[in-house]
């Protein structure tokens, strides 16, 4: 994560930080971007599609097993048909949230 990211964001959860870490490329790229209003929560994180805050996820590690995470997915319309994949899913292994993330935004593999 480069310099600038990390000094303005609070501390987060190692897990987390480890996440942020790996979505690096992504978050430089503009293919997602943060959510200010999870800055200052320690055990979550928000990101969500450039110019459709609509289309947001909210990771979290409370209640979680150690090193598993929690996702809540949000979608623009709620009146459209359920996704596929559940909105909330829990004990996630990284590898698994990544597939959720990259699924969720349309991220190429590498994100």
């Amino acid at each position: 994560m480069t310099a600038a990211m990390t000094s303005s964001m609070p501390p987060k959860y190692r897990a987390l930080s480890h996440l942020l870490n790996t979505l690096e490329h992504a978050l430089e790229d503009g293919l997602i971007e943060l959510d200010e209003r999870w800055r200052d929560n320690e055990e979550a994180v928000g990101l969500l599609l450039p110019g459709d805050a609509a289309l947001a996820a909210f990771v979290f590690t409370y209640g979680q097993p150690p090193g598993r995470y929690g996702v809540e997915l949000s979608f623009p319309d709620p009146g459209s048909p359920p996704p596929a994949e559940p909105l909330v899913r829990e004990e996630l292994s990284l590898a698994r949230l990544l597939g959720v993330l990259r699924t969720h935004f349309g991220l190429p593999e590498a994100a």
